[in-house]
């Protein structure tokens, strides 16, 4: 797609007749509805290449997204001198809005299709149904697969950081003009925080939370359920691969700046610590007779002195890993804090 929106010169003759003729705001809302239009057309016209794509494996939505984004960002960066001319820099803030109009239209047309395509609501809904079974007796089918959920995971946070540094660009912009009518400033930050854009995106990160909840258990249980003796090494495998997945899905969580998912997916790696994997560890340690086999020695006296040397160093290691993983969580947090606030 071209970097810029290779407007009409004539249209740009013509705009700059309504200063003289004093009639400076109705210039201002006829060449911010052209750019609507030019964009629309763009966008609606990468949307249906898209939706021709939809019998494959994998569609570029994020491409999609991207495009608009960067046609709105161009309509205002291209444009800023004439819409200043116009209107000052008021005439910045009505574009902003106006064309805020078409990221709310288009771009939740493209999540909406994304989460269609992906079928996310019946994905979270087998999720939903594969954990309520795990409680029942006998439990269930099996759940989705882990992996293709974590290919999910990936396309949803490019989405959802694509629109957080959209949203945080174009609201920085306007923060940044300097002679602005007060009572825009408010519209303005309403327009990108409480549109149809920013609803469709709470959705999507809804479902974010449910698909990185299952990942994140799922994968700490195989952990725990195939946990062996490594050579060389004084842990079993399951301590290096818990904290492994932990740090994963936490990092992927806190890279979506959204607070939310941020909260739930820490809940979530703090109760399975507290539940799960602090059991495993003392089932290490809750072998039958235990003390009897080291009183008595025999055969496998040293094997039980090796396994219970190991079970305490999976405790101490873990122990030292859940402060290493708080750090990484407030370095990071405090990283994303100075990017967007």
């Amino acid at each position: 797609m071209p970097q810029c929106l290779n407007l009409d010169p004539s249209l740009l003759r013509f705009i700059r007749l309504f200063t003289p003729l004093g009639v400076e705001e109705e210039g201002l809302q006829v060449y911010v509805g052209y750019l609507k239009k030019v964009i629309a057309m763009r966008s609606r016209m990468e949307f249906e290449q898209l939706v021709e794509t939809m019998d494959q494996r994998n569609v570029n939505f994020v491409g999609c997204l991207t495009n608009l984004f960067k046609d709105i960002v161009l309509a205002i960066e291209e444009n800023s001198e004439i819409l200043s001319g116009l209107c000052g820099e008021d005439g910045i803030v009505y574009a902003i809005c106006e064309l805020q109009e078409e990221c709310d239209s288009r771009g939740s047309l493209i999540l909406n299709k994304y989460m269609e395509y992906r079928k996310l609501a019946k994905l979270s809904s087998e999720i939903n149904a594969h954990n309520t079974n795990l409680l029942a007796v006998g439990g269930g089918p099996e759940g989705p697969d882990p992996r293709e959920v974590e290919l999910y995971l990936e396309e949803i946070l490019s989405l959802m950081q694509l629109g957080e540094d959209y949203t945080e660009f174009m609201i920085s912009k306007i923060k940044g003009l300097t002679s602005v009518d007060p009572e825009l400033l408010p519209r303005a930050t309403r327009a990108f925080r409480s549109g149809s854009f920013s609803k469709v995106a709470q959705d999507l990160t809804g479902f974010y939370v449910i698909l990185e909840g299952f990942f994140m258990l799922e994968n700490v249980r195989k952990a725990i359920r195939i946990d062996e003796h490594v050579p060389d090494s004084l842990t079993t495998s399951m301590v290096d691969d818990v904290f492994y997945v932990l740090q994963s899905c936490l990092r992927r969580a806190i890279s979506t700046s959204n607070i939310s998912s941020v909260v739930a997916v820490l809940s979530g790696a703090s109760s399975l610590l507290g539940n799960e994997y602090h059991e495993a560890l003392q089932q290490k340690i809750r072998e039958p007779n235990l003390g009897a086999k080291l009183f008595f020695g025999g055969v496998g006296v040293q094997k039980t002195g090796t396994e219970i040397a190991t079970a305490l160093n999976n405790m101490d290691v873990s122990c030292e890993y859940v402060l290493k993983l708080k750090h990484e969580i407030e370095e990071q947090c405090a990283e994303v804090s100075v990017v967007y606030f």
